[in-house]
């Protein structure tokens, strides 16, 4: 019974606790895996255009001197002649500083150009070289490219190949990229050597994910160039990239497309430049791309363990306490029914079996009677939490049905009389401190700010009693920014209005006071109104602190409780008055 009572609370509490982190883990994961999808895409399209401008630029330097050779006889006339004669005239040594400027030019525009050359067939196999002008290819150490030149056939307009070379005999060999552009007249050929190890650069600069391998292939699909993150996956560079991915050669690319090597998972985005049979592909590590969705399970999973974990202690925790709770009054009743049960006394017969059950029956109908009673005040206790918000509810609700009114009612005033009118300016005022005294009243205002609010009540008092009100301020402009509880003066004011105007030939001047004492403000109300009696300022004294259900003075009384909550320690009002004099209200705040 007790290990099923421990699965039964473990089984429930689970449920309880895991499925909320198993939907949420889905949910995110969800979402996730769609975003990363959107991603992946304007990756894969920012990859393309990125790569294509990258490989465009490689590819087209020289194509002007390309151009220029193919277009113009005579240049390729007196190229040729150049690298066939001896002795060169005037023109013929002209041509040849322009055309040495020329590809000095290309090779210094780009940091990735090693070397341009243009041949001519001669003799000598003699030809043009940047950092050397003419050079003959017995004078020099990179020989390879004439003999792959003179290896392909006059059908062959352009290509590229991957090799080894030195531009001096005193550097070391380094890996190089060599495009071959052919010449229509006289057979020539331009020749521009990149250096590979910073093209390798140009493409890690385009990576948009860290692990990122972007590689270069030929037609046929030998690896050209690439990033470090392809170097690091060893691909076979005499054997085709398509052929390890155990893919065949496409000429027309392919777009976020799932391949595997080496037991890795990739996502593969691949484009083609025809005119040289070039293939640039780019590798994805899938868990790169899925990073986040992947953080996202096991999160959820981790999740899920730790409320298993948090189920178990707390499953075997209650097991523990309401089992030994049952095995304490199963003890309880069995000593009862033995007669063994201690007892502090007997009862009438001297029976003492008769006092344990008595004992034990009268411990169960007190506690059941109690319990009942908690009850019962736990649900009184309720109702009247609920009627005290329904309560609280309906007198918002009024002053926002009030508030709306006064705006409808504003509408049709100034469609009768303009914005001029004094009822619409009436209602302004009025629709503003209906506005502030609905704002939050447990987050404190500025000064500035309850200075305005009263302002604008006092304007409406004075519309009510033309001629009889006056408001003074007396403050310092530095204190306005300090923080004060909300509707702080307007209680007061409408006192000061209510008991000192009394017919329309009274004047009554109200003067505000706002003293800086360093760490706290002092407020003095001061009026010369009517003044209050003894006995009646003595009674108001008394009730400031007299409990809620009195229904005279409210507004003092409310401002002195204010005070005292919302400044604890604060003495709240100091009511000084002579009849027939005027009354002063004082208090004070923490600055």
């Amino acid at each position: 019974m007790k290990q099923k009572y421990f699965i039964h609370k473990f089984i429930r509490y689970f449920f309880i606790f895991s499925l909320p982190v198993i939907i949420i883990g889905l949910l995110l994961s969800i979402f996730s895996y769609i975003q990363i999808r959107k991603n992946t895409n304007s990756q894969a399209q920012s990859t393309f255009q990125t790569g294509t401008r990258l490989m465009e630029e490689i590819l087209t330097k020289g194509d002007e001197v390309a151009v220029m050779l193919n277009n113009s006889t005579d240049v390729s006339m007196s190229m040729y002649r150049i690298l066939n004669q001896a002795s060169l005239n005037y023109k013929e040594n002209a041509v040849k500083d322009i055309m040495y400027s020329i590809l000095e030019n290309v090779r210094s525009g780009c940091n990735y150009i090693d070397s341009v050359y243009i041949y001519y067939p001669n003799e000598n196999d003699i030809f043009f070289q940047t950092g050397r002008q003419i050079t003959s290819i017995s004078d020099t150490p990179d020989q390879q490219w004439l003999s792959d030149f003179k290896s392909h056939t006059d059908k062959e307009d352009a290509w590229i190949v991957n090799r080894s070379f030195q531009n001096y005999s005193f550097e070391a060999a380094h890996e190089a990229v060599t495009i071959y552009r052919r010449i229509n007249y006289y057979d020539g050929v331009l020749v521009i050597n990149l250096n590979q190890s910073v093209l390798s650069q140009l493409l890690a600069s385009i990576e948009n994910y860290s692990n990122e391998a972007i590689l270069v292939t030929d037609s046929a699909g030998r690896l050209l160039f690439s990033n470090d993150n392809a170097s690091a996956m060893n691909f076979d560079k005499n054997n085709s990239v398509h052929l390890q991915l155990s893919l065949s050669a496409s000429e027309e690319g392919r777009y976020l497309m799932p391949v595997r090597y080496e037991g890795e998972s990739y996502i593969l985005t691949e484009f083609t430049y025809p005119e040289y049979g070039l293939h640039f592909l780019s590798l994805v590590p899938t868990h790169d791309i899925y990073q986040l969705m992947y953080q996202i399970l096991y999160c959820a999973v981790a999740g899920v363990i730790i409320a298993a974990v948090l189920c178990l202690i707390f499953s075997f925790y209650l097991t523990n306490k309401n089992f030994s709770q049952i095995e304490q009054l199963l003890d309880i009743l069995w000593q009862a029914e033995t007669g063994t049960y201690p007892l502090d006394g007997r009862n009438d017969q001297g029976s003492e079996k008769l006092d344990e059950y008595n004992l034990i029956l009268n411990h169960v109908i007190h506690t059941f009677v109690r319990n009942n009673a908690l009850t019962l005040q736990v649900k009184e206790g309720e109702l009247k939490k609920t009627l005290s918000e329904l309560k609280a509810l309906q007198l918002q609700i009024n002053p926002h049905f009030f508030f709306n009114t006064l705006q409808s009612i504003d509408m049709e005033i100034v469609k009768q009389e303009g914005y001029q009118a004094p009822a619409s300016r009436l209602i302004h005022a009025l629709s503003d401190i209906l506005r502030y005294a609905l704002g939050d009243s447990s987050s404190p205002v500025t000064l500035r700010e309850e200075i305005c609010s009263c302002k604008e009540y006092v304007e409406i008092q004075k519309f009510h009693h033309p001629g009889q009100i006056a408001l003074l301020w007396e403050y310092d402009e530095d204190i306005l920014n300090c923080r004060v509880i909300r509707m702080l003066f307007q209680p007061l004011l409408e006192n000061s209005i209510q008991y000192s105007i009394h017919s329309p030939q009274d004047s009554l001047v109200i003067r505000i006071k706002i003293l800086d004492r360093g760490d706290s403000l002092r407020f003095h109300i001061l009026d010369n109104g009517a003044g209050i009696r003894r006995d009646r300022l003595t009674a108001i004294r008394k009730s400031l602190d007299a409990p809620d259900d009195q229904k005279f003075h409210i507004g003092v009384r409310n401002t002195h409780k204010r005070l005292t909550l919302s400044y604890p320690g604060n003495n709240g009002l100091t009511i000084l008055s002579h009849e027939g004099q005027g009354t002063c209200i004082s208090f004070s705040i923490p600055k």
